[in-house]
């Protein structure tokens, strides 16, 4: 495992503090062959950062996670994911220089998908993928030292991820380049529906070894 990028510490959050509207059950939850979705991307990001850091909301029920996973639990939950980055950020800064950013719900990420990100950092303040017109500020890589201008940010009800990007030394990750080793984008998918789980499971070969805990 390779936990540095050009000689800094990167560790890694995960934010999983979303109410699951749209599935209508936890996404943290969600089963996946043998594994649920959040152990699925916490044992792939920490194939390659560490350590690792889970924001969850205080009221929000977890898998059983590796006792080295530590949570922080979001206090301003439904803010965003801006908030909860500083959360994550202000818990790294002792250990770490950097931390790559994943949501839970893009179980297709990959070792490859997050090194590249990683690789885009060299100099700059922030790494993120960008695609067109959109930007994915849960694939991405934010210094540690970052955690008081988002602060700042935040106190000013500024709140986008877009805006901190703007303001400081960015580099950007064009989802073209990033086809060289995930020609579909699969590891920016987000699973939001019932019907994209079942496309999931599908997809990957699971469906077979799948409980699902819902009907179909």
């Amino acid at each position: 495992m390779s936990n540095t990028n050009n000689q800094i510490q990167v560790g890694g959050i995960i934010l999983c503090g979303g109410e699951s509207l749209r599935m209508n059950y936890p996404k943290v939850l969600l089963p996946l062959g043998q594994e649920l979705m959040l152990q699925r991307v916490i044992r792939i990001v920490s194939e390659v950062v560490s350590p690792v850091i889970i924001v969850a909301s205080r009221d929000q029920e977890l898998p059983e996670i590796p006792d080295s996973i530590r949570v922080v639990y979001d206090v301003n939950p439904g803010a965003g994911p801006l908030p909860a980055i500083a959360m994550g950020l202000r818990e790294l800064e002792r250990d770490c220089q950097a931390a790559f950013v994943s949501a839970c719900d893009t179980p297709l990420i990959h070792k490859d998908m997050i090194q590249a990100i990683l690789s885009k950092l060299a100099e700059y303040d922030l790494a993120m993928v960008r695609e067109g017109q959109w930007y994915h500020p849960l694939a991405a890589v934010y210094r540690t030292s970052l955690v008081e201008t988002i602060e700042e940010m935040l106190a000013a009800r500024i709140q986008r991820p877009i805006d901190l990007a703007e303001r400081v030394n960015s580099a950007f990750l064009d989802v073209e380049e990033l086809r060289s080793i995930d020609p579909q984008l699969h590891g920016l998918r987000n699973i939001n529906t019932r019907e994209q789980y079942f496309e999931l499971l599908r997809e990957t070969g699971l469906e077979a070894t799948t409980r699902v805990p819902f009907d179909r």
